[in-house]
């Protein structure tokens, strides 16, 4: 059964959640003014997906990009691709020239470019067939249409916030504070949030860090924002190491004053404890009179006591009466 329409009159969102619901196999083609995207699922999980925009393999030029891969190494790979049935990136791999890992990640990277690219056209044309459709130089995925769905539409939501608060991209992020577990709790930081933290340096801008990061560009850009939101990470024209320097100090200074304000009012806090807990250190102040009289008293018949040698623990009955006697004789 195919499944034809305009993009007018049926969106992206609801073609995937067409597609998920009922769980359909088969290959979706959206037409756009600028280019054409096909989609390969299988019960309602996109299994692939390639662009004709895509004049080479667009994972080799993310990585060219990133410095994961010479572009020497990557022609040579074009052209040893030619003689055998080897794939260029198989052979890089088993060449060493590049891992599984970054070649999956910006895999990831082109996969999800593509998919909110798509969920944002407003005109155009789509086609379902429920049968293979030729995917020859498709990127393999398995992703879940549903989860497509929410992702892309928490970005699109979430993009117009974030674009105002990026840096511009020549800048250089440099981190204020070492990232701490007690940070990450505080901050609620994510993996990638810390890998992009990872990443800042002295050197590399924001343009730079966000090609190495191997992430998304929407997700890394977002994650650098957050950063900078939280004030973990400010950012520099290149080369002003003098103010640069000086925010760092000045963060430093307040983390000290903090610390010590911090203690200072723990000690005051226990000395006035202690005060009201032991008021005697004052010596008649909140004593009542009749209290302070007695306790001279008691003072008075101690020193008597004592100047006649009389210890006070060996008294007893009969003691108080011989000593009663001879206060008598």
């Amino acid at each position: 059964m195919s499944l034809l329409g305009t993009l007018k009159g049926f969106g992206v969102t609801e073609i995937f959640q067409l597609i998920s619901q009922q769980m359909k196999t088969g290959t979706l083609v959206l037409t756009s003014p600028e280019s054409t995207i096909s989609l390969a699922f299988d019960n309602g999980v996109i299994q692939g997906i390639k662009s004709d925009q895509w004049e080479i393999d667009p994972r080799a030029d993310i990585l060219i990009k990133g410095g994961f891969l010479s572009e020497k190494d990557y022609r040579t790979a074009l052209e040893n691709e030619k003689k055998n049935s080897h794939r260029w990136h198989d052979i890089l791999i088993n060449q060493g020239k590049i891992k599984q890992t970054f070649l999956d990640r910006a895999s990831n990277v082109v996969i999800k470019t593509a998919l909110l690219q798509v969920f944002q056209w407003k005109e155009g044309n789509y086609r379902f067939e429920d049968w293979e459709v030729d995917m020859e130089n498709a990127l393999s995925c398995h992703i879940p249409s549903e989860g497509v769905i929410l992702d892309t539409l928490r970005i699109i939501d979430e993009w117009p916030m974030i674009k105002q608060k990026i840096p511009p991209v020549d800048y250089c992020p440099v981190t204020i504070m070492p990232l701490t577990e007690e940070i990450v709790k505080e901050y609620r930081l994510d993996a990638v949030d810390m890998h992009m933290f990872d990443l800042i340096d002295e050197k590399r801008s924001v343009e730079s860090i966000v090609r190495q990061s191997l992430e998304p560009p929407f997700e890394a850009l977002g994650s650098l924002v957050r950063l900078i939101d939280t004030g973990l990470v400010e950012v520099f024209p290149q080369g002003t190491k003098e103010i640069r320097d000086s925010s760092i100090a000045r963060r430093v200074l307040l983390t000290k004053i903090k610390k010590v304000s911090s203690y200072v009012l723990l000690i005051l806090t226990a000395g006035i404890l202690f005060l009201l807990g032991e008021p005697r250190i004052f010596t008649g102040i909140g004593i009542p009179q009749e209290i302070r009289e007695c306790i001279r008293t008691q003072q008075e018949l101690a020193q008597d006591y004592a100047r006649r040698g009389i210890s006070l623990s060996g008294l007893d009955t009969g003691t108080d009466t011989r000593l009663s006697s001879s206060s008598r004789e």
